[in-house]
């Protein structure tokens, strides 16, 4: 069952459409690139000079992210330089096939290096064993060479300037949108008052703030723009803990007094939800449309329900009652005084031109979060352990592999073979054979498409261009959303970009194409299934990374409650990191998912669902208690610093655990000292109740690692974190 399951979710993959990645803009802007140049060779009779021009636009172009202006151009100037580089080296090497496949060995190790530091990354550092792949089919003298060289980093210049022509007139519009769906995500789950997937809101942060990194860069000072724009997030993450917060009480209350937990939240709801979209909707569209007076007064109203409800329990001797609305009541008003923080500069700014004096100064600006810095990153990752040096490896060997194959049988046009690996070989299992599948399908149906296209029209130079320009619209624009679409579009093009360049027997170049894609995608299968990455083996290590990011976010966020509040910095950062993990974690079990099971795993799916149930909760309450920060902060009585000890023991000893697939020991008596506490201080005060859903839920993770790798125990444990979940 598992093979068979495997192979569904494969099969779904080849066929599914992702609406969201369909990249219509970048389509326009990349078809433009590389169609403008052809036409004016077509005009001018330079076809040779045109290819070059437009295939420099082409490498270049298919890295415009389409992420923050700063990044996305610095990342766009990197490849110029490095098409450009490897167009001279590429074409030189040519000459020799032992040069050219050590180059490609060497250029596709480094590649696959990159992964390490991201997708986006690693497409950019896949562009320079491309171009060699490429280029060398047409080996060159020095001088011709470097002309080439230099007409295709003029191409690459071209396609930068596409992209900055947009940057004035829409300025910060990345940024813009990356903070307008933290809003758009908070609106959502505040409208559904039963809404426990909290994934797309910390989703949403983390992009918001690494497009705002990313924008600023690694040395530039941040611009009044970009603090304001921080301001926005930080409202938005301060919003968020105290709607969650706010949340938790109101389901406390609701077991006593169902009517007035409702009654009492719902005008806030409304009125939240209000604010949040009219906030994400001026960011998207630069300019403010809704009605900033009626926000205000609704979100006033929503703490004027609340503080009624108070008087009126207070009067009638609802002492619980009293309690839990008074803690609904603090963070309601913390929510409205955020949310008309973030509508008073929404009203103001949205996002173009420099932000009014009085609100860039609002409030500090946090200080940033720890940037990722490539050079240790890619040290580190220089091991088997890691998945990054395992693909690199695999990745240099295939694509010298095929290179090989296609020097010594002497294939027309071979070089689709070392192609075809560089863009089917990915790390994980599902994805590669995906794609392996779709390439099969793509290039097929795309030797036909052109075919008949050919038959038909006999196209010349203009048609040629034209027909090369709608491809490339369609090449871009379905990049993310169907693989098998991609394939058709660059199968077509290719077979017409080589026409224009002077080979006109396309059924030819069509039949060679089908038949060296064939060749390299099962070449690429046949090594990936002779060394796979197999990612239920990566779990263990993911699982105790997600573990130990939440140590680190405990540690530091206990340690600064119980110091007063301070280093609240490090704080941010440790959750940062943790939320981080958590989606890393979720990602790979899902790609584990696609796997076939090769007998029984020590440490599967089931156990690191049943962990990521149990820490999301445990997260949770620490989310909770960082929403008191903004509160004065009691002392601390020395068994809290115990309780903090004891923790940060067992989450060391939990995540060890699940690295090293056995059951916890030594754990220390965590609950017995959470008990303490909440005598010593009460069960409601923030820091008892809160600690005391944290012990539960890491009670269960370390029951789920203690449990038997059998099915009935794995359909018990499951039954422990659902009941816990729910």
């Amino acid at each position: 069952m598992g093979t068979v399951g495997a192979t569904r979710s494969i099969l779904r993959g080849t066929i599914r459409f992702e609406r969201e990645g369909l990249k219509l803009q970048w389509g326009v802007r990349f078809a433009l690139g590389v169609g403008i140049p052809l036409f004016i060779g077509a005009a001018t009779g330079d076809l040779i000079e045109a290819v070059a021009i437009s295939g420099g636009a082409l490498m270049v172009g298919l890295t415009d992210s389409g992420g923050p202006y700063r990044g996305r151009v610095r990342a766009m100037l990197i490849t110029c330089v490095s098409v450009a580089g490897c167009s001279f080296v590429g074409e030189l090497a040519g000459h020799s096939a032992i040069v050219l496949v050590a180059l490609l060995a060497v250029a596709s190790f480094g590649a696959g290096m990159f992964i390490a530091l991201g997708l986006s990354t690693y497409f950019v550092a896949l562009m320079a064993p491309l171009t060699i792949t490429v280029v060398s089919s047409a080996p060159a003298d020095a001088a011709h060479a470097l002309e080439r060289a230099a007409l295709a980093f003029a191409g690459g210049l071209f396609a930068i300037a596409l992209v900055l022509v947009p940057w004035r007139a829409h300025a910060h519009l990345p940024e813009r949108r990356a903070i307008a769906r933290v809003y758009r995500a908070l609106a959502r789950w505040v409208r559904d008052p039963n809404a426990d997937d909290r994934r797309p809101i910390l989703e949403a942060q983390t992009a918001a703030r690494q497009a705002l990194d990313a924008s600023v860069g690694s040395t530039a000072v941040p611009s009044p723009s970009v603090e304001a724009f921080r301001v926005l997030v930080d409202e938005a993450d301060r919003t968020y803990l105290d709607l969650v917060s706010l949340r938790i009480a109101r389901q406390r209350l609701e077991p006593v007094d169902p009517v007035v937990s409702g009654r009492a939240v719902d005008v806030g709801r409304g009125a939240a939800a209000e604010a949040l979209v009219a906030v994400a909707d001026a960011l998207e569209s630069g300019r403010w449309e809704a009605d900033a007076d009626s926000i205000r007064d609704r979100l006033d109203q929503s703490v004027a329900a609340l503080r009624d409800e108070l008087a009126a329990d207070r009067g009638a001797g609802e002492i619980l009652q009293a309690q839990e609305l008074e803690e609904m009541l603090r963070r309601g008003a913390s929510v409205r005084a955020e949310l008309r923080g973030a509508v008073d500069l929404a009203t103001s700014w949205q996002g173009e031109g420099p932000p009014p004096d009085p609100v860039r100064h609002t409030r500090p600006r946090r200080a940033e979060l720890g940037l990722r810095r490539p050079g240790p990153i890619l040290r580190a990752n220089l091991t088997l352990r890691s998945s990054a040096f395992r693909h690199a490896i695999r990745l240099s060997l295939t694509v010298a592999v095929a290179a090989a194959i296609a020097e010594v049988s002497g294939l027309a046009r071979g070089y689709w073979l070392p192609l075809t690996v560089l863009f089917v070989l990915r790390p994980d299992f599902g994805s590669t054979f995906t794609r392996g599948l779709q390439r099969y399908v793509g290039t097929a149906l795309g030797v036909v498409l052109a075919t008949l296209i050919t038959a038909a029209l006999h196209p010349g130079p203009y048609a040629l261009a034209t027909l090369i320009t709608g491809l490339s619209f369609a090449v871009s624009a379905f990049l993310f959303a169907n693989y098998g679409l991609f394939t058709l579009s660059i199968t077509a093009f290719i077979i017409f970009f080589v026409a224009y360049a002077g080979v006109h027997d396309e059924f030819a170049t069509a039949l060679d194409r089908l038949l060296d894609t064939t060749i390299g995608a099962t070449i690429t299968l046949g090594i990936y299934a002779l060394w796979p990455t197999w990612e239920r083996t990566l779990l263990p290590d993911t699982t105790a990374d997600l573990i130990e990011a939440d140590r680190v976010y405990v540690h530091a966020l206990l340690g600064s409650w119980f110091d007063g509040g301070k280093g609240r910095d490090a704080v941010a950062a440790a959750r940062a990191r943790a939320r981080l993990a958590r989606t890393n974690t979720e990602a790979s079990v899902q790609r584990a998912l696609l796997e076939p099971e090769m007998g029984r795993a020590q440490f599967g799916t089931d156990r690191a669902t049943g962990i990521l149930t149990s820490m999301r909760r445990f997260a949770d309450g620490a989310l909770a208690l960082e929403a008191y920060f903004e509160d004065e902060l009691p002392s601390a009585p020395p068994v809290a610093w115990t309780l903090a000890d004891q923790l940060d023991a067992t989450l060391a000893e939990v995540a060890a655990a699940a690295r090293e697939h056995r059951a916890p020991s030594g754990l220390p008596p965590l609950r017995e000292t959470q008990q303490e506490l909440a005598a010593l201080v009460g069960p409601a005060v923030p820091v008892a109740e809160e600690t005391d859903r944290m012990v539960n839920s890491l009670a269960i993770a370390a029951h789920v690692l203690e449990a038997p790798a059998t099915d009935v125990d794995r359909t018990r444990t499951s039954r422990v974190v659902g009941a816990v979940a729910a």
